[in-house]
């Protein structure tokens, strides 16, 4: 029988080797290049130092160079908690090889996520450059789009005022109720030490919650949304909002992302606590195109620069803003699937009726007028106004399969043609325009890079990564949280020409 060798490993045996750090980095992995760039080439680590002041007295504080390495590592590898990233740094070789095998406390590492959202702002212009200085960046076509995810917020804690005042008033009921059945058994002698333990703990939780909801509804400011309604506020994180997304409802952030075509690389990112991204389009925009004049990125000759985003962004103000810009929008109003009945015959829109400005009235294909009927706000906050036929003239019509969907179980018309007008749907709009554009093969050629573009650097982030919340609350820190998701998928997207740069691949 064949024998074989053990050794007291086998058993759990600790031993005590020789390490050495730094060659636990080889050269063509990811780390290596990380610790290169930050060590060498990306970061001013003095951009960081305003957030200490340590120079004559108190204790020696850990390197931020240390602490960006350690954090990026991490979460690259899905690790976002800061435990775990502490757990990181006193467990793993890689991540002790990165750091010089100090061991920051988690507390450290959370104090530096949460108070350099600046710096890491800094810190993504730098590595853009050097995405620039690997001819990385195109610059001619780019994406626009939101990543919603859940943050650091209880959903259960939103509400109106009026619902905040509500919920208060049922925790205050429960308190008493919880009181006065503690205080029954009390006198009853059938309390045990167990069941007293769990009563205080449920006691204290809700005098937590009461006092919280109290002092936020205290200082209370409403928000109000585009209809000129409340919208819900958050005790936990009033910057936060709730966010339709396709895991349901969220209480969040959307993190906006602009992409170049080239490779992927993010220009340009912004988290937003809403539940409108395209209202952001502008200033990310903005930020985009000084990030591209900074890398000193050159067009093709003749070449025009495109930004394409989906019918969340659609708006005039939008399309206005990428004009005066020099920038060629295409972005679709997602109501194509409504344009056409089933059998393919085109439906009547705005652009067909003929408004004659005297009476204030708009006039169908088939001669019959829609009177000016009230002023109101759309959903989205478009506000425009709304301009209504009689039901019996459009029964009698004979153009009403393209100019009527309100119809009953028999199919009979149900109301007259309702027309709203808005400066998204005026004729001669930028809106209109741009419908019409996307009816040619050449703008739907262009938009289909969309998904290419931008869906990718999504998934790329939250599946692959395991990015897929954030662990703060306020939305200048989470602004900097998602501004160190993109720098992992930038950095990511570097390795391979780094390696070919150094000769390494």
């Amino acid at each position: 029988m064949a024998r074989y060798k053990h050794t007291d490993a086998e058993g759990g045996q600790g031993q005590f080797l020789t390490v050495n750090l730094k060659a636990q980095l080889l050269p063509g992995t990811f780390e290596y290049m990380l610790n290169d760039l930050i060590e060498n080439k990306i970061v001013d680590i003095s951009i960081f130092d305003e957030n200490y002041k340590n120079d004559a007295t108190g204790a020696k504080a850990i390197p931020p160079a240390a602490l960006i390495k350690l954090i990026i590592y991490g979460y690259r590898k899905g690790q976002l908690s800061s435990r775990k990233l502490c757990e990181l740094a006193q467990c793993n070789i890689i991540a002790k090889s990165l750091t010089n095998d100090m061991e920051p406390h988690w507390t450290t590492i959370a104090d530096f996520i949460s108070s350099n959202s600046e710096q890491f702002e800094n810190v993504f212009a730098k590595i853009l450059m050097y995405c620039e200085e690997l001819n990385l960046v195109g610059g001619e076509d780019l994406a626009v789009d939101g990543c919603r995810l859940p943050s650091n917020a209880s959903i259960e804690m939103s509400g109106t005022e009026e619902e905040l005042e509500k919920k208060l008033a049922k925790c205050r009921k429960m308190a008493e109720k919880h009181i006065a059945k503690h205080r029954e058994a009390d006198e009853a002698g059938t309390l045990d030490k167990e069941t007293q333990r769990r009563d205080e703990e449920r006691q204290k939780a809700l005098n937590r919650r009461i006092e919280k909801i109290s002092v936020f509804l205290d200082g209370m400011e409403k928000k109000e949304g585009k209809r000129e309604r409340e919208v819900k506020s958050n005790v936990t994180d009033n910057d936060s909002a709730m966010i339709h997304s396709s895991k349901g409802t969220i209480q969040g952030y959307i993190g906006i992302a602009i992409a170049d075509k080239k490779n992927q690389i993010i220009v340009s990112a912004q988290a937003a606590g809403s539940s409108n991204e395209g209202e952001f389009l502008p200033p990310i925009l903005d930020k985009a195109l000084e990030n591209l004049e900074k890398m000193s990125v050159e067009l093709p000759p003749g070449a025009e620069r495109t930004i394409t985003a989906d019918a969340n962004y659609l708006s005039e103000e939008n399309l206005q803003a990428c004009l005066e810009r020099g920038v060629e929008a295409v972005i679709p109003d997602g109501q194509s699937n409504r344009q056409r009945n089933t059998n393919g015959e085109k439906k009547y829109e705005a652009a067909d009726f003929t408004y004659h400005e005297e009476e204030d009235y708009y006039e169908c294909p088939n001669g019959k007028k829609l009177r000016y009927k009230h002023t109101t706000t759309a959903q989205g906050g478009r506000k425009g106004k709304t301009y209504e036929t009689g039901v019996n003239e459009c029964r009698s019509c004979p153009l009403n399969s393209r100019c009527i969907s309100a119809r009953d179980k028999q199919g009979n018309i149900k109301r007259g043609r309702r027309l709203f007008i808005s400066n998204s749907n005026a004729p001669g709009s930028l809106c209109v325009q741009m419908r019409k554009k996307l009816g040619t093969k050449e703008y739907q050629n262009k938009y289909a890079y969309r998904i290419q573009i931008i869906e990718p650097v999504f998934s790329s982030i939250t599946y692959c990564k395991g990015l897929n919340r954030f662990t703060l609350r306020g939305n200048k820190k989470v602004n900097g949280q998602w501004k160190l998701f993109c720098i992992v998928h930038n950095l990511s997207k570097c390795l391979q020409a780094y390696n070919k740069e150094k000769e390494y691949a």
